[in-house]
């Protein structure tokens, strides 16, 4: 029983949030170094890009599998504006303007909208324990960004986080839609869509080539919440519904807090941590249902 709920789309979706909770504070180190928003959103982008495009290059199958996605160049292209676009440049910009468990939480309060068009577009049934882990998880953000007086941000950062979230929220949902599946030649496509725009970004705001450890930071994002975060990301979509997807990866705050934490002494108050609780509370509401379903012919929730 264990074994076959490890292997679901939920635990694909809590790697993901794992890795895509290191993002705060490696870019956050990567701006000490000297890199920009942009230039963060950028190289990380192209580099995950490069690395993925010469494996599928060297592997006939997934040349072959890659080459084939190219009639689907469209959807690529959106999906990548949203989900790559908006979430690394709105998202890396935000970390810039506030702390990072501010822009995280945020980021993932927007995908609300994911669960909201799941059940209108895709009709994934909406369960009482839907409902519950999504209130539990709006009343945990209600309670960092109202009351927790050590989280600071501007309001700028407060707007670029929901951007990059809102972005996000709809590349999941219309990765479902649209049945884009998951894999390397997928991400290959992605990644080069979302390095073309990210270049005219970093060409407008004046582009540079980072020097010295500067590229270590850089590596570290390319394999960990880049390529990692969105193969595992996609993995979970495809095997999985979206609305669960985008609650689970909810829980990608609580990580970026506990990297956070570890790395430069931020932490959450007493309302902070409340708010937290309440983001796992959510998480469990969705996990916890498909396991009791291997001991129970009923639906419970």
């Amino acid at each position: 029983m264990f074994i076959r709920f490890a292997r679901g789309a939920e635990v694909y979706a809590l790697i993901a949030a794992a890795l895509n909770g290191t993002i705060g504070p490696l870019t956050r180190v990567g701006l000490g170094y000297g890199l920009t928003p942009t230039s963060v959103a950028f190289w990380k982008c192209f580099g995950a890009f490069v690395v993925i495009a010469s494996y599928c290059c060297a592997r006939r199958t997934l040349r072959d599998q890659t080459v084939r996605l190219a009639s689907r160049w469209p959807v690529f292209a959106l999906l990548a504006l949203l989900g790559i676009f908006c979430l690394y440049a709105f998202e890396t910009w935000a970390f810039a303007e506030a702390s990072i468990p501010l822009v995280s939480f945020l980021t993932y309060a927007a995908g609300g909208v994911t669960i909201v068009l799941s059940t209108l577009v895709l009709k994934e049934q909406i369960t009482r324990r839907k409902v519950a882990a999504f209130g539990s998880i709006v009343t945990g953000v209600a309670l960092i960004c109202l009351f927790e007086g050590g989280v600071t941000g501007s309001y700028l950062g407060v707007a670029l986080a929901l951007c990059g979230g809102l972005g996000y929220a709809l590349f999941i949902f219309l990765s479902k839609l649209w049945n884009v599946g998951s894999g390397l030649p997928q991400l290959t496509w992605l990644f080069g869509f979302g390095s073309f725009y990210l270049l005219l970004l970093s060409l407008h705001q004046g582009f540079a080539v980072p020097v010295g450890w500067a590229w270590v930071i850089l590596s570290a994002l390319i394999l960990l919440p880049t390529i990692g975060g969105f193969y595992f990301t996609t993995l979970a979509i495809s095997h999985g519904e979206a609305s669960k997807v985008q609650i689970i990866e909810t829980s990608d705050p609580l990580f970026a807090t506990l990297f956070a934490f570890a790395c430069f002494g931020d932490m959450l108050g007493g309302f902070g941590a409340l708010g937290a609780v309440c983001i796992v509370a959510g998480l469990l509401m969705t996990i916890v249902p498909r396991r009791i379903g291997d001991l129970v012919t009923s639906d419970q929730g």
